[in-house]
């Protein structure tokens, strides 16, 4: 049976929340909620300690809730999918996890440009580097997992674009209607 945390939260210390420099985003319009179904955001080295619940053993805690990739040249935790692709938190189009989401989900939006969204990329895939370097916790999980073969292959990227042309559609029809 999965922890689940409060769906959504309204705690404006989550919505507060700051990592590598960056703050929280905290859109959740339809294009934000749209990776959710097909590319789940990936886990930074703080998030373990946020999403593992007290006393829970991290390594058996992560069989049942993340994947390690193993199709990028450093470590790299996700969200366990379910069956349709969707994150393995996602239930009824809400996040079980929302205040304690992962930095992948928590830090990027589909609003912000290419160079911002490459500067938090970046400073994640840093720390996941450098946690790597001294055997760190994240990747002896990742390490875990693999062994494990709880794996799993990078997200849909062609779903995600494919649903964003899709909300689109539907935004510009509605407008159009709108102004008959």
């Amino acid at each position: 049976m999965a922890t689940i945390f409060p769906v959504v939260s309204k705690d404006r210390e989550a919505d507060q929340r700051e990592q590598h420099g960056f703050r929280r985003t905290v859109c959740g319009c339809e294009f934000c909620r749209a990776p959710c179904r097909h590319v789940p955001g990936s886990l930074d080295v703080a998030d373990l300690e946020r999403l593992c619940p007290p006393g829970q053993d991290v390594f058996l805690w992560a069989e049942e809730h993340l994947r390690a990739l193993e199709d990028k040249p450093y470590p790299t935790l996700v969200p366990a999918r379910q069956a349709d692709g969707s994150c393995h938190w996602l239930f009824n189009g809400l996040c079980a996890v929302h205040e304690h989401s992962p930095f992948g989900c928590a830090f990027f939006d589909s609003h912000m440009s290419p160079e911002e969204a490459r500067r938090r990329a970046d400073a994640t895939i840093a720390a996941r580097r450098r946690d790597a370097e001294i055997g760190g916790l994240y990747y002896r999980v990742w390490m875990h997992l693999r062994r494990k073969r709880l794996i799993a292959k990078s997200g849909d990227r062609e779903g995600w674009v494919q649903e964003v042309v899709r909300i689109r559609r539907r935004i510009n029809r509605n407008r159009r209607r709108s102004k008959s």
